[in-house]
């Protein structure tokens, strides 16, 4: 089993917005839906789920809002200037932020717990059978 990281940095494609959290992620999950695909780019979408009093930006990020299929505000957090997606909140849990993985300065130790929104996945698009996978959001 992978160690865990007791805190990561990272920043957007060109530097302007970086991050720092000082705590270990509280989950880790991917998200195959169609909006973390295209607020991405990616097939999937993959996230450290984090203490919102934990985590420090620098830098401008503009924001994006939209809801889930539950009713929730969903904000995506971006660079202006890149348009990388830093990070996501969702009023469902208002303590929790959501960071992209692909903007960790080292991620080794990402670990997904969960699949999720793997009804919306792209066929070629492989799981582990090995990972908890949901058809949609859970709970």
């Amino acid at each position: 089993e992978r160690a865990m990281v007791d805190q990561f940095s990272g920043h957007c494609l060109c530097g302007a917005v970086q991050f720092h959290c000082s705590a270990e992620p509280m989950f880790q999950a991917n998200c195959h839906c169609d909006d973390c695909r295209r607020s991405g780019g990616g097939v999937y979408a993959s996230f450290a789920f984090v203490d919102v009093d934990e985590f420090e930006v620098s830098g401008e990020t503009h924001a994006h809002q939209h809801l889930s299929d539950a009713g929730n505000t969903i904000t995506k957090h971006f660079c202006p200037s890149c348009g990388s997606q830093v990070y996501t909140e969702n009023t469902k849990a208002p303590n929790r932020l959501g960071v992209r993985v692909g903007l960790i300065e080292d991620a080794s130790w990402f670990e997904p717990k969960v699949n999720v929104y793997t009804s919306r996945r792209l066929p070629s698009t492989p799981i582990d059978p090995k990972i908890k996978a949901f058809d949609k959001m859970p709970g």
